[in-house]
């Protein structure tokens, strides 16, 4: 047949896809290959009958030959394809039987029917070539090559079928990174059907026996196609007819498919497809998803610069917060596009059941957890940045304590009011009605003055971090722990808690700033959260930071990739700040007791427990508030001193009067008689039964 493909390649089917569903569905699950040559037959027969190619009727034979010039239909494709598993199917057969009787004849029989099978492989496979497109022409190139190479594993040509195999597997591998995640699954179902083969080829030509282990066949076969395929050609088209035109289709492939960095060579396609992340590589097979992260990646490097002049998330969102709305986006369509392809990949792997299948679902989910961290990342500096922006306006930053904690810090509550959505309450509760352009009442919006804007901000952060720490441990039970130390994945519930504990600090530096300003000077719930920031919060997020530190993710990281980066220089300094700050409101608090104390105990609350710091219990959030009503819930304090502590009880040595068992009184027989004589009592005569019976009763009465 000509070589030369036709103009016209508007056929596909999907070869590997129907041989595993007609395979698994037909008898080869049970290794019944007579059922399934039967169904082969079978349904060649109604495939012809439906496309007019009938081979006569039941008293006459007309044989029909599907040509290229006839194929217009991906049913001309399936008629060649179940030819070639009949006999297959017939070959396998005999096999099972000779492998029981031994006998030379059935061998010779099994020979022949694997001889046919490539005969109509490689018809089929030429007719793919001409009629059909180039993906689906290299998948009827590789099946005709496992049946090579089974027919010459049969015929002990090990160098051959060596040649067959290696190069069937080069093809699928080819394909798999091309396709779906079925295809994936398809195309190394089909490679693993090869393995022995290729174990047991080496074995006999001679090859290194350290290259021999089922899980260095990949790395063996590579071997072989570089060192024995690749350089000789002209040997291999001996055992191979057709080589030279296989491979320039192959490469044809490769040069329409494969990026810049990788066109025109025989490579792994994959290598197109990578992320790039905490020092790891991490390598997949869709290229829609590489797509979107290449988008995502370059809407940050947009928003927060290249090179010297990078800029972290939370300086992009202090100056605009608006630059990171394109970031939010772009992973958001990364993090979709990879839980579709894990959930293809799971059902993939649920369908096909190739060991492959499960190498192909952890590189998804690190995208999703790399996605994930880079979106919470963002909606966290989205708010932090907002948040320091206000703070900077209104004089209250961490460098500077004066104007958020003393007497005159009512300027920077003054005048500083913004629109913060329906249902939030102003620092006075009044409600502002506000218009549209049009001129009508719109909804009914309050206003929060910026101090009380930042805690609420800071409140977003931690909850954004809160989430990101609950999706990061449930990705982590799915990434295999190859991929998972890959991209040092298990530092990262550490690093986040860290960050979580740091900003905690930050916020009850702030909220403490709102109690303790003039219009509320609630002095007592003031110091009570600086409290809890100093000793709960800090040496929280100063044990997580130190385990954090020890990996290497921190300095190989990009600026906007450490948004959730904590250093020890950074809690120290947070530190410094809320120990300067408790010392003003204890002062504050002795010099302004609590609204309420009366006068003439004045001079006694200034000698409290809040203005004595040894003599200060531990503060604990007060439950009253979760079920008190909002009227009562304002009056309440936040947090209150933790007097009792009942959540741990303590149990004593009690000192008591000791107890003695005689264990010999249960075996110790009494000579009552004389006990009661001695007692003055008359012993019971030793009468009849009756009379004893008598007695008794009239004693009684």
């Amino acid at each position: 047949m000509d070589q030369s493909p036709l103009k016209s390649k508007s056929v596909e089917f999907d070869i590997f896809g129907y041989i595993h569903k007609t395979r698994q569905t037909y008898g080869i699950r049970a290794q019944d290959y007579m059922r399934y040559r039967r169904y082969c037959a079978h349904h060649l027969r109604n495939v012809r009958k439906a496309t007019k190619l009938s081979q006569g009727s039941s008293t006459s034979y007309k044989p029909i030959v599907v040509t290229a010039e006839i194929v217009s239909e991906a049913k001309h494709i399936e008629i060649l394809v179940l030819q070639t598993e009949r006999a297959w199917a017939f070959a396998m057969d005999l096999r099972e039987l000779h492998s029981r009787t031994e006998e030379p004849r059935q061998h010779y029989h099994l020979v022949r029917r694997l001889r046919s099978a490539c005969k109509a492989g490689r018809y089929l496979a030429d007719v793919a070539h001409a009629v059909c497109d180039l993906q689906t022409a290299l998948a009827a190139w590789a099946y005709w090559l496992q049946m090579q190479s089974q027919l010459r594993f049969e015929l002990e040509e090990w160098e051959a079928a060596m040649d067959s195999a290696v190069f069937s597997r080069v093809i699928s591998e080819q394909l798999a990174v091309l396709g779906s995640s079925e295809r994936y699954a398809l195309c190394h179902a089909m490679i693993e059907e090869l393995d022995p083969i290729v174990r047991l080829a080496a074995y006999q030509t001679g090859m290194n026996e350290t290259n021999r282990s089922s899980a260095l066949i990949p790395a063996l076969a590579s071997q072989w196609f570089e060192s024995r395929m690749k350089s000789n050609a002209f040997r291999v088209e001996k055992h191979i007819p057709g080589y030279a035109l296989i491979t320039t289709s192959l490469e044809t492939l490769m040069t329409d498919t494969s990026s810049e960095d990788t066109r025109g060579e025989l490579v792994d396609a994959a290598n197109a497809n990578k992320l790039v992340w905490r020092g790891g590589v991490v390598v997949f097979t869709n290229k829609d998803i590489a797509s979107l992260l290449k988008t995502a990646q370059g809407a940050v490097r947009d928003c927060s610069g290249s090179g010297d002049t990078q800029q972290s998330l939370v300086a992009v969102a202090a100056a605009d917060p608006a630059r990171l709305e394109p970031v939010i986006s772009s992973f958001r369509r990364v993090r979709k596009a990879a839980r579709q392809c894990y959930a293809d990949g799971v059902s993939a792997a649920a369908k096909v059941g190739s060991s492959a299948s499960d190498k192909l679902l952890s590189p998804y989910v690190a995208i999703q957890l790399y996605s994930t961290y880079m979106l919470h990342a963002a909606l966290a500096a989205k708010s932090i940045g907002r948040a320091q922006a206000l703070a900077s306006n209104n004089d209250m930053t961490l460098d500077d304590l004066a104007p958020a904690f003393s007497k005159t810090s009512e300027p920077w509550m003054e005048d500083h009011t913004r629109s913060f959505g329906v249902g939030a309450k102003s620092m006075k509760g009044k409600a502002i009605r506000t218009t549209n352009t049009a001129g009508k009442k719109g909804k009914r919006a309050r206003t929060l003055p910026e101090p009380t804007e930042i805690v609420i901000l800071y409140d977003m952060a931690g909850k954004s971090m809160g989430r990101l720490k609950n999706t990061v441990g449930e990705l982590l039970n799915r990434i295999s722990p190859a991929v998972g130390r890959t991209v040092q994945a298990y530092s990262l519930i550490e690093e986040i808690s860290a960050a979580e504990a740091y900003y905690a600090c930050v916020r009850g530096y702030y909220a403490a700033a709102l109690h303790a300003h003039a219009p509320h000077k609630k002095y007592v719930d003031a110091l009570a959260l600086l409290d809890h920031a100093l000793n709960e919060s800090i040496p929280k997020a100063q044990k997580l930071a130190l385990a954090v530190s020890k990996s290497e993710s921190e300095s190989t990281a990009a600026a906007w990739e450490q948004t959730f980066v904590v250093t020890s220089s950074d809690l120290s300094q947070v530190k410094t700040r809320l120990e300067a700050a408790t010392e003003k409101v204890r002062g504050l608090c002795a010099a302004a007791p609590e609204k309420g104390i009366a006068a003439s105990r004045r001079q006694a609350a200034r000698k409290s427990w809040y203005a004595e710091p040894g003599a200060r219990p531990r503060m604990v959030p007060n439950a009253m508030t979760g079920s008190a009503s909002d009227k009562s819930k304002a009056s309440l304090p936040a947090y209150i001193p933790n007097l009792v502590d009942l959540s741990s009880p303590a149990f004593g040595v009690v000192p008591m009067k000791p107890l003695f068992y005689d264990l010999a009184a249960p075996s110790t027989d009494f000579n009552m008689d004389a006990i009661e004589e001695k007692a003055g009592k008359q012993t019971a005569s030793s009468g009849s039964k009756l009379g004893s019976i008598i007695g008794s009763l009239w004693s009684t009465r």
